[in-house]
């Protein structure tokens, strides 16, 4: 059975999911940081990880990218909880791809692993990014031909849902981008 939390900003629902896990939050969490790594630390994110940290998750950074298929594999064999934050997922899946880190995160989540997706966390849990692209962010702007994500889930997660400063991003990119018949479409508001 799989053990999946996919949500849009996980300052808005870490206490349930921590109360969802039980003692289980107190397990080794590995913090995927790659999405937001590309350029300099924005501003939501200490806020993001302070709140894993209130919420009892026992957290340790790791950055995906230039780490080789062996590294990832030894570095993340014995984290029994993965949290993968948001920021920019043409990013993080052109890592992934470098690194067959999908496949890695599809085994263990086989394995029980517990996964734990914020904002692109999420999407690339789907099995496609391509909806959440947009200029700057679009999956052929990181040289990405295969937007496939990890297929963890059916779905794609279509995050920040109602958010005013996200607005524009959904009008002219998102939602054009998901008006097709191809997979089953999550809005996720920020509180979910």
């Amino acid at each position: 059975m799989k053990h999946l939390f996919l949500t849009s900003q996980i300052t808005s629902v870490v206490g349930d999911i921590a109360q969802k896990l039980g003692s289980q939050v107190n397990q080794p969490c590995v913090y995927i940081t790659t999405s937001y790594t590309y350029k300099e630390t924005p501003e939501w994110q200490p806020i993001h990880r302070a709140s894993l940290v209130a919420a009892g998750f026992n957290l340790t950074d790791y950055d995906i990218a230039g780490k080789s298929e062996q590294d990832i594999a030894s570095d993340l064999a014995h984290y029994q909880i993965m949290f993968v934050e948001g920021g920019n997922v043409a990013y993080l899946l052109q890592h992934s791809q470098r690194n067959n880190f999908g496949a890695f995160v599809r085994q263990r989540v086989g394995e029980r692993m517990i996964y734990i997706g914020s904002s692109a966390g999420s999407v690339i849990a789907g099995p496609d990014i391509t909806a959440n692209g947009r200029p700057g962010k679009m999956p052929s702007d990181y040289g990405i031909t295969d937007p496939s994500g990890f297929n963890l889930v059916n779905f794609v997660i279509l995050p920040h849902w109602g958010a005013e400063d996200k607005k524009e991003a959904y009008l002219n990119y998102k939602i054009p981008n998901s008006y097709r018949e191809d997979y089953p479409y999550i809005l996720l508001a920020n509180n979910q």
